[in-house]
């Protein structure tokens, strides 16, 4: 008797996603959710000015 018949044969089992897939779908789903929230959020990205760099340096010097 054959296992399939006797257990009323359903579909064959499809198997689980490949490893690169996931981590595709991951480094995806990250990336999706760190613009969303940039986006909601607006990060002040500008850098301060440099202006007095140069003063301690050469006050460092003498």
């Amino acid at each position: 008797m054959n296992a399939s018949k006797k257990f009323g044969g359903g579909r064959p089992p499809t198997g689980t996603p490949s490893l690169a897939w996931s981590c595709v779908v991951v480094v995806v789903s990250l990336l999706a959710g760190a613009s969303v929230v940039h986006n909601i959020y607006k990060p002040n990205l500008t850098l301060p000015p440099v202006d007095n760099q140069g003063e301690t340096r050469k006050g460092q010097e003498e």
